[in-house]
């Protein structure tokens, strides 16, 4: 899965909070600031895991930090990662 979250998400502890969420679901994959403000994720996994993910991230983080939540699944490409990661 690709999402984008935009919103409040820099400096509130976003990335550390999905990779916490992420890592406890089994999901590997990275959390990055991207440069307009919004935080990218790309995770890998069951879908059921990612979609507990997207959730867990909204109930950490009330609509005051997240606007908008834009998600595409795709399936594992060439890359496959074997952890989640922070950049």
């Amino acid at each position: 899965m690709h999402a984008k979250i935009i919103g409040n998400v820099h400096g509130v502890g976003f990335r550390a909070r999905t990779k916490y969420i992420a890592e406890k679901l089994g999901l590997k994959g990275y959390a990055r600031n991207s440069s307009d403000g919004s935080v990218e994720i790309l995770a890998q996994g069951e879908k059921e895991k990612i979609t507990q993910l997207i959730q867990e991230l909204k109930k950490a983080f009330s609509k005051e930090y997240i606007k908008e939540i834009q998600t595409d699944f795709y399936p594992v490409g060439a890359r496959e990662f074997d952890q989640f990661s922070i950049f």
